[in-house]
């Protein structure tokens, strides 16, 4: 990816900002009070584009000696019921209305603007300013303001698309030096059209109900417009259906680090061991828990660690090690090696939750921890559960594996379950069930690993027939 010096000479006409790392961690943190990975993420790129664009905007209009009144519409608390919902971040010039849509997409062959900024008569802008946002190492990190188009020629040569109420428009269409624009500002004539219809007072009610749940992962798509139209533009209303959005009893994001630190305290009853949801269980004591093994039952499970053994070997001695190990510096310092210097991914899982077990304060312990999912009667009597395990790669990022299992190992997954990781508002991953020429379910366990880096907030989406549930977790 450019630098912000190239990326200034390839585009001499465009607005290129840098991004700073302070400017970043801030906005990091501004944007947690969201319900999903991609309201954080709306909220985050948006809260970037307030905090660069106006302070440059404002020195630029100080050399040109433009007196231009600059007014954030939205207050800070409003900017966050806003983002919760839509994106964008409207800024008026002193008769001229804007709005910056920011995107971190590389593909600047269209401009999306969402339809709330051009079919809401009071919301209605007279331009709509593109802003890509590149987010990398300190250098890499910067804003680019690449386009802008004027309201009638978004309407008159945008393309709607009712599926997402957003409208496109390529980026041929759009001028490019927004100096232009900022010298001699001219409002557009924008029509005079009727405000949305009053709802009553029952209306309302059934919609916040609604679009109150934070399961509700798009609300601005689950109402007709004209609904949402009418709650949107109510700023009290807007603002009590955030918050009751972020109701504890609605929202809890799950620390991953905390789970590392073993911080027992904020782990819910919901998320229990492993060996107290699968049943069977997944792991099976070799010996009571009282009972310390001796250095020589030991020794032997070491030696099926070492290189020339295969691999499943080596994982199962690894699995042994963490029932056995207790109390054995060699058994501490065999995993460790272990984790080191094996190349299957498996085995070092293995080696990573043994140490967890036998060592929990080791910096390069694992944990794992589980919770029943509950899809109703979608499941058709086949429980199943949601194991989460982490452990530790480098200073920034911890390895995430995501299994979905039945309890009872004895039954298999319903086939066209899925499992998916969101991030940003996107499907990172995504694992399906497959099917047997009977169409019933050959799968016992769905499974997807990653590494995030420390910080990052992601959904874990478990799906069938259209019914799911989801978690929020942050690296």
């Amino acid at each position: 990816m450019l630098n912000l010096q190239k990326l200034a000479t390839i585009y001499p006409n465009q607005i290129c900002l840098p991004l700073s790392p302070k400017l970043q961690e801030e906005a990091w943190q501004k944007s947690q009070a969201h319900t999903n990975a991609a309201a954080c993420c709306q909220a985050y790129l948006n809260y970037l584009c307030l905090k660069s664009f106006v302070p440059w905007l404002e020195a630029w209009l100080a050399e040109e000696d433009a007196h231009i009144n600059i007014n954030n519409i939205f207050s800070a608390n409003a900017c966050n019921s806003l983002w919760e919902f839509v994106n964008g971040t409207p800024i008026d010039l002193g008769e001229i209305r804007l709005v910056l849509i920011p995107s971190e997409t590389s593909d600047l062959e269209e401009f999306v603007v969402p339809g709330e900024w051009v079919d809401i008569p009071s919301w209605r802008k007279d331009y709509y300013l593109a802003v890509q946002i590149n987010l990398g190492e300190p250098e890499q990190s910067w804003l680019r303001l690449w386009g802008y188009v004027s309201y009638q020629k978004l309407k008159s040569r945008g393309i709607y698309d009712q599926g997402d109420r957003s409208y496109y428009i390529n980026q041929a269409v759009l001028t490019e030096d927004i100096t232009q624009l900022l010298l001699l500002p001219q409002p557009n004539s924008r029509p005079q059209t009727a405000a949305p219809p009053q709802l009553s007072t029952e209306v309302v009610a059934d919609l916040c109900t609604q679009i109150s749940n934070p399961d509700l992962y798009s609300p601005r798509l689950a109402v007709t417009f004209e609904q949402w139209a009418a709650l949107l533009v109510n700023e009290e209303l807007r603002q009590k259906l955030y918050e009751q959005r972020l109701s504890p009893t609605h929202l809890a994001v799950v620390n991953l680090r905390q789970w590392l630190q073993r911080a027992d305290s904020i782990i819910t009853e919901i998320w229990q061991a492993v060996e107290a949801v699968l049943t069977p269980p997944e792991f099976i004591a070799v010996r009571g828990a009282e009972e310390q093994v001796s250095v020589e039952a030991i020794a032997p499970v070491i030696r099926l660690l070492k290189s020339n053994r295969p691999e499943k070997e080596r994982a199962q001695a690894a699995g042994v090690l963490g029932q056995i190990g207790v109390g054995h510096p060699e058994a501490i310092a065999a995993l460790v090696e272990l984790l080191q210097v094996a190349q299957d991914e498996e085995t070092r899982w293995e080696a990573a939750l043994s140490l967890g077990k036998i060592a929990p304060d080791h910096p390069q312990a694992g944990i794992s921890k589980a919770r029943l999912i509950d899809l109703g009667l979608q499941l058709a009597g086949c429980q199943m559960a949601l194991i989460v395990t982490i452990r530790p790669k480098t200073e920034s990022k911890i390895a995430v594996r995501l299994q979905v299992q039945p309890i009872n190992q004895q039954h298999q997954l319903p086939p066209h379950l899925t499992l998916s990781v969101i991030a940003g508002g996107e499907t990172r991953l995504q694992a399906e069930t497959r099917s047997d020429e009977q169409g019933a379910g050959k799968d016992k366990i769905l499974q997807l690993g990653f590494s995030p880096p420390s910080g990052t907030q992601f959904q874990v989406r478990i799906t069938l027939d259209k019914v799911s549930v989801s978690e929020t977790f942050i690296a």
